[in-house]
């Protein structure tokens, strides 16, 4: 019995400190079911980046074949403390090859965006802004994908 309770105590301690230790952040990843919300039921998520330097925030790229459209959007994470819920500069963006960028950057209190983007045969490319504040200040955020998905 105390063998059990042991091994037990030593699985559990060692996927606990897998989740702290592997991720890197404690800070807990959004699903991409949040991301299908703020775009609609017909997306799909095919691309995502966490950022932020304590990896506080997630930029989706979703695709729905219904309306053939691009849509992006940049969340917080829910864990985040204080900033979760306080109005805070974050930005999603999407732009097809040879065309411009489409943004929303404004002071959200959890997700920027949704942007969509028609652009069929198209490569695509997403963005993201996050201004993260911590103790060594305020700093800018920016993230660009490569192009992709393609077609």
């Amino acid at each position: 019995m105390r063998t059990s309770i042991s091994r037990g105590l030593a699985v559990l301690a060692v996927a606990f400190g897998t989740v702290l230790v592997g991720s890197g952040t404690a800070n807990a990843a959004i699903s991409d079911s949040a991301a299908v919300s703020a775009c609609g039921s017909s997306y799909y998520v095919q691309r995502k980046a966490t950022i932020g330097w304590g990896q506080t925030a997630t930029v989706f790229l979703l695709y729905s074949a219904s309306t053939k459209k691009n849509c992006v959007v940049t969340m917080k994470h829910p864990d985040m403390g204080v900033v979760y819920g306080y109005p805070t500069e974050l930005g999603a963006g999407v732009q097809a090859e040879g065309g411009n960028w489409i943004i929303d950057r404004d002071d959200y209190k959890y997700y920027a965006g949704p942007v969509y983007l028609y652009a069929p045969g198209k490569c695509v490319r997403f963005s993201a802004f996050y201004e993260e504040s911590g103790a060594g200040g305020t700093h800018d955020i920016n993230y660009t994908s490569p192009w992709g998905n393609c077609g």
